[in-house]
């Protein structure tokens, strides 16, 4: 799978450790609003599908991608220099701890590592892209905090378990859940992932549950809705 090919763009993963999956389309296509010219960190961005979908959907962002990795880098530069908004992506071969603080963004995504603390894998790159222990994914979480700008959103897709830990987590550091999109993978399935919101200013969550697949494995109406329009053929 060295191309993954959307209406608009490619994406080329050859050297990324991590391809082309469900759970990036889903948070580059289904999160909700993007204010008028805003500042926005993809943390650990691969191969940046999920910065090139943002850039699509929200045409005055400024978006910046960062992942150490150096293959990720190679094709990410690739992806965003052959890109249509090529003019407002950028990508940067750091981690997040590197990043300066004095950096500030309205907007922060990430699909990060969210097995913690589970069994080691025997690719190296997977382990870093995927496993994280404890105290490294609540540690990204402060740093991600620490980068938002005071009316700033923080946007992660995760497991529903560790969705609940990461919420619990902000919460007595004045960051609240204040929208909670439910995913299943088919009606008949619990959901298995969680796509949420974090802000300073506390409010009631919005909720919505929506389905990835029907029952007979084609795609569900509400994934079309959501992120049919962006691939290059009709699902």
């Amino acid at each position: 799978m060295g191309v993954f090919a959307f209406k608009d763009f490619i994406v080329h993963q050859d050297n990324s450790p991590l391809k082309v999956n469900t759970d990036a389309i889903l948070l580059g296509a289904a999160i909700p609003f993007v204010p008028d010219n805003s500042s926005v960190l993809e943390v650990g961005t691969g191969n940046g599908v999920i910065a090139l979908l943002l850039a699509l959907r929200f045409p005055t962002a400024q978006l910046t991608g960062i992942d150490p990795h150096l293959g990720a880098f190679s094709d990410v530069q690739l992806n965003f220099q052959q890109s249509p908004y090529h003019d407002r992506l950028r990508a940067r071969n750091c981690s997040l701890a590197e990043l300066p603080v004095s950096d500030q963004y309205n907007i922060i995504v990430s699909n990060p590592p969210y097995f913690i603390d589970s069994l080691i894998t025997e690719d190296p790159n997977g382990q870093q892209a995927k496993h994280l222990s404890a105290e490294a994914y609540f540690e990204l979480l402060e740093e991600m905090q620490s980068r938002m700008t005071k009316e700033g959103q923080l946007w992660l897709i995760l497991p529903p378990n560790v969705a609940r830990q990461t919420i619990d987590f902000f919460a007595i550091r004045g960051l609240f859940c204040t929208y909670k999109l439910r995913f299943h993978a088919h009606p008949s399935k619990p959901d298995k992932r969680w796509i949420v919101c974090f802000q300073s200013q506390e409010s009631a969550c919005r909720e919505q549950e929506f389905c990835i697949r029907n029952e007979d494995g084609t795609y569900h109406a509400d994934y079309r809705q959501i992120a049919g329009r962006y691939h290059d053929r009709l699902i």
